[in-house]
């Protein structure tokens, strides 16, 4: 039994997402943190302190730019880069999906 937890997989669970009509207005940090998806997902990664954030980001040369440049604010307010992970293969191209993965 023990050996089931120890190998188990680990949890995904999406906590919100960034739209890219939201993403094109002018931002700061505080309207990063009024942002729903933002703001629950940093939430999250405070309540699960060995948790990481996936940026699920749509494939492509702007998609990539774009969970580059959410990284980056993310680090900026405090989240240290080893805690984000940027995955390419959103299921939605005009959207970041942002999953917590916990063990």
């Amino acid at each position: 039994m023990l050996i089931l937890l120890l190998c188990s997989p680990p949890l995904l669970a999406e906590v919100g997402e960034i739209r890219a009509a939201s993403w094109a207005q002018p931002r700061d940090g505080e309207w990063l943190l009024q942002q729903p998806g933002i703001a629950s997902a940093v939430r999250a990664l405070q309540q699960a302190p060995t948790s990481r954030l996936q940026l699920l980001y749509p494939g492509g040369d702007e998609g990539a730019l774009w969970a580059e440049e959410l990284q980056a604010w993310l680090v900026a307010m405090g989240i240290p880069s080893s805690r984000i992970e940027r995955i390419p293969g959103s299921a939605q191209v005009d959207r970041i999906q942002l999953r917590l993965q916990t063990e």
